[in-house]
C-alpha cells in the first residue's frame, strides 16, 4: 500500500510532502476560491498531508469548520487556529457521514485506492445540497508518450511499477467522466503538466523536488522489482535535478464539482 511504501515517518516525507504542496497549492486555492463558499462552511479536506490545505481554509475562512484527515494526521504542522480539528479517517474502511459539508478537498490520493471509484459516491453522499468537491488526480498519459523516447521509457516503467502496486495513475484522465457518472454536476476540469526546473522558489522546482524525492525513496523498489536498471533511475533523475533543464513532468487533473441542488 501507498502509506506503506511512503509513509509519514520516513525522515524525508514532510520536506517531500511541503514541496508538493508547493508546487499545487497555487492551482487548488484558485479553483477553491471560484467557489464562493459560505463564511460559514464545513471543510473536509481528505489526505491532509501537512495540512497546507486545511490551514489555509481555516485562515481564509475563519468563521469555518475545518478537518483536517489523513490515515496519520502526525505530519500535519502545529498551528492555533482554532476552527481547525483534526481526525484520522480511512476512506477504504470509513463512513463519511450524509450531507454534512459544504466542501470537500483531496489531491494525490483516490488513485492509490482499489476502491476510487466507490469513494466518489461516498463522498457526493457527504456533501450537502450544492456542496463542491475539489480533486486533484495525477494523469500521466502524457508523459508516458514524450517528449523524449528515453523519458516516455522512463515514466512507462514507473507505471509498471504502479500498477503493481494496485495505483492507477492515469485516473485523473478519466476522472471527470467518472464524476459525471457518480452524479456530480457543474465539473470544471483543468490538465495541469508543470515544467520540471530546480532553479529558483518556484512551482516547477517544487515540483522537481517532489519527484526527486519521491523517486529517491523508491528507488530500491523500483530497482530491486525488476521495472527499471539502476542507470535508467540514475539517468532520470540527474535530468530532474539538473537546473538547467527543463523538463515536462507528469500531469495533473484539478477539478472541481458539485452535488445537484435536487
Amino acid at each position: 500500500m501507498y502509506e506503506d511504501l511512503l509513509p509519514h515517518t520516513l525522515p524525508t516525507e514532510a520536506e517531500r510532502l511541503d514541496r508538493m504542496s508547493h508546487a499545487h497549492d497555487p492551482d487548488t486555492f484558485a479553483t477553491i476560491e471560484r467557489l464562493n463558499l459560505p463564511e460559514n462552511a464545513h471543510c473536509l479536506d481528505i489526505g491532509a498531508g501537512r495540512g497546507s490545505v486545511a490551514i489555509w481554509l481555516a485562515e481564509t475562512l475563519p468563521h469555518a469548520k475545518v478537518i483536517a484527515s489523513d490515515l496519520d494526521v502526525s505530519s500535519v504542522k502545529e498551528n492555533t487556529l482554532p476552527n481547525i480539528a483534526l481526525e484520522e479517517i480511512d476512506l477504504r474502511a470509513d463512513e463519511l457521514g450524509s450531507e454534512l459539508y459544504d466542501l470537500v478537498h483531496c489531491r494525490a490520493v483516490l488513485c492509490f485506492l482499489p476502491t476510487r471509484t466507490e469513494v466518489l459516491s461516498a463522498i457526493l453522499k457527504s456533501l450537502k445540497p450544492g456542496g463542491a468537491f475539489v480533486v486533484t488526480e495525477m494523469d500521466f498519459r502524457r508523459v508516458a508518450s514524450g517528449p523524449s523516447r528515453f523519458w516516455a521509457t522512463f515514466w512507462t516503467a514507473y507505471l509498471e511499477f504502479t500498477a503493481s502496486q494496485g495505483w492507477n495513475l492515469e485516473f485523473g484522465a478519466t476522472l471527470p467522466g467518472f464524476l459525471a457518472n457518480t452524479g456530480f454536476t457543474e465539473i470544471d476540469a483543468r490538465h495541469i503538466q508543470p515544467i520540471l526546473n530546480l532553479s529558483g522558489n518556484t512551482a516547477g522546482a517544487a515540483e522537481a523536488q517532489t519527484w526527486s524525492l519521491t523517486l529517491a525513496t523508491l528507488a530500491p523498489k523500483l530497482i530491486g522489482g525488476g521495472f527499471m536498471a539502476e542507470g535508467m533511475l540514475t539517468e532520470a533523475l540527474s535530468i530532474i535535478r539538473n537546473p538547467e533543464a527543463w523538463t515536462a513532468g507528469p500531469g495533473f487533473m484539478v477539478t472541481s464539482a458539485r452535488r445537484p441542488m435536487t
